[in-house]
C-alpha cells in the first residue's frame, strides 16, 4: 500500500507523478541511475547501449521504484475491482452511535465485466494469409490452432485482456517446458500481473522491449528473474539492501547461466498488452465518481436507518404510566406544561399533538445526483450501461442504427485495444514461428479478426436484403447480414449446395422414372431375360 492513504485516490493512481505530491514522500521520485528514465506513462526506459547483466544495481533500483510507487497504484486498482473501496471503508466512524452504513456499489467490476465480455466474448480468430503461392496457409493455420488449443488460449487471452482493463497493462510470458513426446522443448504461455512484473524498453526512438523483471519481496530480501531474449537470470539479494547476485550460474563457468536457462528467442518473451497508449485502466479516471456513489448510497442507507429510529414527540399533555408502558419500546419525547391545575388540565390550554421527529432526507435530490454520477461513470469509461431502462426492449424493436449508436463509444475503445493486441500477438507469434522447425510462416502475414458481441436487429437486416434483390450482387447483399463473416465464401457454399440439391433432385427423378418404367413393363406382360431377348410373362 501507499505510505499513507492519499487525500485524492484518483490523483494517486493515474499514470505519472501526482499533482498532490504530498501523497508520496520525496515528491514522488526515487534515486534511479543515470541509465534509467521513467515516462509519464510509468514506463521504464534503459540505455540502449548498456548491458543490464553488468549493472545489477540498476535492476535493484527499478524494483525499488516499482515497489514503492507503482505497485501501490495497482493494489488500489485491484482493491476497487474486487469491492474494497478505500474512501468509504476508511471513513471515520459516526459519533454517538449514529447510523453508519458503508455501502459499496462495485461499479469497477461491472465496467470490467461488461467491456471484457464485449471485447473477449468471442476469441480472436487468427489466420495466416501469405502473398505467394508456395506457402501452405492451411497447414500453418492448423498448427497455430493446435498450439492455441493446447495452451487454453481463450482463457489466457480473456485474463490478459481483463488485467489490462484493470491495471492499464498486462503481460503474457512465453516459457519453455520439456515436450512430452520428445527430447525437445515446447512453448507455453501464462499471464503475468504488472503488480510483480516489469517490462523495460530501450531509450531508442523505437522503444523496443529490452528486458523484463519478475520479482518477489520477503524476509528482508528481493528475489526473482531477470529475463532477456537470450537467457533467464535468477537473482537474490540475500538480505535487505544487499546487492543482487545471479544464482543460476554454471558451476564450471561462474560467468555463464545454466544451459537450461539459455534462450534462443528473436525478442523478449514477456509481451505487454496496453489498454491504450496512456496505460490507463478502465476506471482510473472515474474513481472519485465511484467514491461519491458509495457515499450517496451509504447516506441513503443512513437516512433509512435514521427514520426507523425517529422519535415520537407528544406535546401539550403528560402521559400516564399505562401510556408510557404501551410506548416503552419506542423513541419518545413528551413535552407538557410543568404546572397542572387541580382538575388535571393544563394551564395554557395547549391542544395535545403527536408527530415524528426525523430529518428531511432530501431523497429526490440524492436520487438525481446518484443517477447522474452513475451515468457519468459509464460515459467516462466509454462502456454501455446494459441496465439502462431503454435496453429492456427487445433487440428487434430497436433499429440497427440506434444499436450501433449506443455501442459506438465502446466500439471505439475496443478498436484501439484490438490494435494493441494485434501488435502484441505478432510479437508472440514471431517467437513461436522461430521455435517451429520447417515452417515458412511470417508474423506480418497474420490476420486477426476480433468479433465483438454486438446485438443486431436481424429482422431489419433480412428486410434490407429482400429490398436489394435484383439491384446488387449476392455478395453485397449477404454483406448486410451481421452473422456472415465472409459473404463471398457464403455465396460459393450456396452455389455448391444448390448444385448438390439439383443433383439429388435429378437422381430422385431418374429413380422415379425407372420405377415407373418397370411397373409399365410388368403391366404389359413384357420383361427382359438376361440375354436381352424379350419374352412373354404370365401374370397370375
Amino acid at each position: 500500500m501507499l505510505e499513507h492513504e492519499p487525500n485524492n485516490i484518483q490523483d494517486a493512481i493515474l499514470s505519472g507523478k501526482p499533482l498532490l505530491k504530498s501523497n508520496y514522500s520525496n515528491n514522488g521520485q526515487s534515486a534511479l541511475s543515470s541509465r534509467i528514465t521513467i515516462t509519464d506513462e510509468d514506463v521504464f526506459l534503459y540505455d540502449v547501449n548498456a548491458d543490464i547483466t553488468e549493472h545489477l544495481d540498476d535492476v535493484y533500483q527499478i524494483m525499488n521504484y516499482h515497489e514503492r510507487y507503482l505497485a501501490p497504484k495497482y493494489e488500489i486498482k485491484h482493491d476497487y475491482y474486487v469491492g474494497r473501496h478505500h474512501k468509504i471503508i476508511g471513513r471515520p466512524e459516526k459519533p454517538l452511535s449514529k447510523p453508519d452504513n458503508r455501502l459499496i456499489f462495485n461499479l469497477p467490476k461491472k465496467l470490467v465485466s461488461t467491456f471484457n465480455g464485449y471485447f473477449s466474448g468471442e476469441p480472436v480468430s487468427i489466420k495466416h494469409k501469405s502473398n505467394d503461392g508456395n506457402t501452405d496457409d492451411t497447414a500453418i493455420d492448423d498448427q497455430i490452432q493446435t498450439w492455441l488449443n493446447n495452451n487454453n488460449y481463450e482463457d489466457v487471452f480473456t485474463e490478459w485482456s481483463k488485467q489490462a482493463d484493470i491495471y492499464g497493462r498486462s503481460y503474457i510470458y512465453l516459457y519453455e517446458t520439456p515436450a512430452t513426446d520428445s527430447d525437445k522443448t515446447e512453448l507455453k504461455m501464462t499471464v503475468c500481473s504488472p503488480r510483480d512484473t516489469i517490462v523495460v524498453y530501450d531509450d531508442s526512438v523505437e522503444n523496443n522491449p529490452l528486458f523484463a523483471i519478475r520479482y518477489s519481496t520477503g524476509a528482508s530480501r528481493k528475489y526473482g528473474d531477470l529475463i532477456t531474449k537470450d537467457a533467464i537470470y535468477s537473482f537474490d539479494s540475500q538480505g535487505d539492501g544487499q546487492p543482487l547476485t545471479i544464482m543460476n550460474t554454471d558451476p564450471d563457468n561462474p560467468n555463464q547461466v545454466v544451459k537450461s536457462d539459455i534462450l534462443n528467442f528473436p525478442m523478449l518473451p514477456v509481451i505487454e498488452l496496453l489498454e491504450d497508449d496512456d496505460r490507463s485502466g478502465l476506471f482510473d479516471d472515474s474513481i472519485n465518481l465511484i467514491d461519491s456513489i458509495d457515499n450517496m448510497m451509504s447516506s441513503k442507507g443512513n437516512d433509512n436507518d435514521a427514520f426507523s429510529e425517529s422519535y415520537l414527540v407528544i406535546t401539550g399533555n403528560k402521559l400516564d404510566e399505562k401510556q408510557y408502558e404501551a410506548l416503552q419500546n419506542s423513541h419518545l419525547i413528551n413535552l407538557y406544561p410543568k404546572k397542572n391545575n387541580p382538575l388535571g388540565g393544563n394551564d395554557n390550554q395547549e391542544k395535545p399533538t403527536a408527530f415524528f421527529l426525523s430529518p428531511d432526507p432530501h431523497d429526490e435530490a440524492k436520487e438525481n445526483s446518484l443517477n447522474r454520477a452513475i451515468d457519468m461513470v459509464y460515459q467516462a469509461s466509454q462502456v454501455v450501461n446494459l441496465n439502462d431502462s431503454s435496453f429492456g426492449m427487445s433487440a428487434t424493436a430497436i433499429s440497427g442504427v440506434a444499436l450501433l449508436q449506443r455501442y459506438q463509444p465502446m466500439q471505439a475503445r475496443a478498436k484501439v485495444k484490438s490494435q494493441k493486441m494485434d501488435k502484441a500477438l505478432r510479437q508472440l507469434f514471431a517467437i513461436l514461428f522461430k521455435q517451429w522447425d520447417g515452417i515458412n510462416a511470417d508474423p506480418s502475414n497474420l490476420a486477426f479478426d476480433h468479433k465483438q458481441s454486438i446485438p443486431h436487429n436481424v429482422l431489419e437486416e433480412a428486410q434490407t436484403i429482400s429490398t436489394l434483390n435484383g439491384q446488387v450482387s449476392d455478395v453485397t447483399k449477404l454483406g448486410y447480414l451481421s452473422r456472415i463473416d465472409d459473404p463471398a465464401a457464403e455465396v460459393e457454399r450456396l452455389k455448391e449446395q444448390n448444385e448438390e440439391d439439383a443433383k439429388e433432385a435429378k437422381n430422385q427423378v431418374d429413380e422415379y422414372m425407372t420405377d415407373q418404367q418397370k411397373k409399365a413393363g410388368v403391366t404389359h406382360g413384357i420383361s427382359d431375360d438376361p440375354a436381352g431377348t424379350p419374352k412373354d410373362s404370365t401374370i397370375s
